[in-house]
Formats: C-alpha cells, sequence, structure tokens
C-alpha cells in the first residue's frame, strides 16, 4: 500500500491529523454561529476579561460593536498582529462570526485554552 502522505498527494485523501483538525472548527463553527456569547466570552476571558460581562455584550448589537473591536485589537496587540482599528471594527460589521471564530483560532494556537489559567484566577 501507500504512504499517508502519498494517498493525500494522489487521491485527495487527508491524514487523520488533518480531519480532526477540521472537525474542530466546524464545531466551533457551529457553536459561534449559534451561540457566540460563549466563544466571544471564552475569548474574553482569556484575555483578562470578565467572561460573563462580555457575553452578555455578545448578546446586544450595540455593545458588540465596540467590544468586539476591542477584544480583537487586544489579541492584535497581545501578539503583534498587523492592522488596523478600522479593519476590527470592518471584521465585527461585516462577519462578527468569523471575527469571533478568527481570534478563537489565534488563541488556541499560541496555546491559551478556555478553562486554564484564566478560569482560576482569584
Amino acid at each position: 500500500g501507500l504512504p499517508n502522505s502519498r494517498l493525500g498527494k494522489y487521491y485527495g485523501v487527508l491524514p487523520v491529523k488533518q480531519w480532526y483538525q477540521r472537525r474542530v472548527r466546524v464545531k466551533l463553527l457551529g457553536l459561534t454561529m449559534f451561540c457566540p456569547c460563549i466563544t466571544f466570552g471564552a475569548n474574553a476571558e482569556l484575555l483578562g476579561e470578565d467572561w460573563m460581562l462580555y457575553c452578555l455584550f455578545c448578546i446586544l448589537p450595540g455593545p458588540m460593536c465596540y467590544f468586539g473591536p476591542y477584544i480583537r485589537n487586544k489579541i492584535r496587540n497581545t501578539f503583534e498582529i498587523e492592522g488596523t482599528d478600522n479593519e476590527d471594527v470592518l471584521s465585527y460589521l461585516l462577519c462578527p462570526c468569523l471575527a469571533i471564530v478568527q481570534e478563537t483560532q489565534q488563541l488556541k494556537s499560541a496555546g491559551m485554552k478556555p478553562g486554564g489559567d484564566a478560569m482560576n484566577r482569584g
């Protein structure tokens, strides 16, 4: 038989790790599409903010247009990612759920996960 890498190259078969990563992303996107307040609150908590407060902000459209870009800007500054405040606002005006998912992926890739140190604050 062909090794996994050859199968992927010639037949479009994804290795198990890639299938798992896609499944995790689909679950994250589904959760965020149906209940963005949970994901948004978790992201805020990982950055040292109050989970419940940001969860409530996410439910209301007015505060979300302000606090969404605020969290995004905080992530950009923390990880030294290029971008502008206007781009942060546009991302939340055009597609807030995808902006939240992108932020979650950035935090996870940096090793920050909900339930870690952020949730054990005094």
